[in-house]
C-alpha cells in the first residue's frame, strides 16, 4: 500500500513502477492496476515477481534478491494496448508520485519464523584455557577472568565477573558459579 492519489494530476491514472537495484543499478519496470477501494487514502496494487511476467499486469521479474530504490511514476496513458512492456510506458511518464525502498528477500527465506532461542548451554570448567579473538587465553581465578598472553602473565587484564565476553565464533561467555558458559 502507497498514497499516490495525494500526488496525482489525474483521476485514475496508470503508474509504472520503477525498482532500481542497489547492486547492480538495473531498471526493473512494471504497471500495476490501483486495487483500493479507498484511493483518497490509500493506494493498493498486488505485484507478483515471477520468472515469464506480464509487466503490464503487476508482474515483474527481479534480478538479485537485496535493497531496491522504487519510484512510482503518473503517466499520461489512457490505455495499455499498444505497449509490448511496462518499459515503453517510459516515454508516458508526467510526474514522480512516490518513491523509496524495499527489500526483496528469497522466497525461502520469506517462510522462516523463529518461535524460540536454542536454550542448549556449553559450560567450560574452571580449569579450561579459552583464546579470545586477539590471540590471549582467558584463565578464570579467584572469580575473575584473567587474560594472558603465550602463558605468561605479562600485564594480565582482569575481568569483572559480570563482564559479557565475545568468543571469536560470536558467542558470548558469561560467568556464573565459577564457570564459563557459552551462549
Amino acid at each position: 500500500m502507497v498514497t499516490l492519489t495525494e500526488n496525482s494530476t489525474a483521476t485514475n491514472p496508470f503508474y509504472l513502477f520503477q525498482f532500481t537495484n542497489q547492486t547492480s543499478n538495473v531498471d526493473y519496470y512494471f504497471i500495476a492496476t490501483d486495487l483500493s477501494t479507498h484511493k483518497e487514502r490509500f493506494n493498493e496494487f498486488s505485484v507478483t515477481e515471477r520468472d515469464t511476467p506480464n509487466t503490464l499486469a503487476g508482474q515483474v521479474e527481479l534480478g538479485d534478491t537485496g535493497f531496491y530504490n522504487y519510484t512510482i511514476f503518473q503517466t499520461s496513458l489512457s490505455t495499455l494496448s499498444g505497449l509490448a512492456n511496462a518499459s515503453q510506458a517510459v516515454n508516458s511518464i508526467v510526474k514522480e508520485v512516490e518513491k523509496g525502498k524495499v527489500w526483496v528477500v528469497p522466497s525461502a527465506d520469506a517462510n522462516y519464523i523463529y518461535n524460540e532461542q536454542d536454550s542448549t548451554a556449553i559450560v567450560y570448567n574452571p580449569d579450561d584455557n579459552l583464546m579470545t579473538e586477539d590471540g590471549y587465553f582467558i584463565l578464570q581465578e579467584n572469580g575473575f577472568l584473567i587474560n594472558i598472553y603465550n602463558g605468561q602473565d605479562s600485564t594480565a587484564i582482569v575481568y569483572n565477573p559480570d563482564d559479557n565476553l565475545m568468543t571469536e565464533d560470536g558467542y558470548y561467555l558469561l560467568q556464573e558459579n565459577n564457570f564459563l558458559i557459552n551462549i
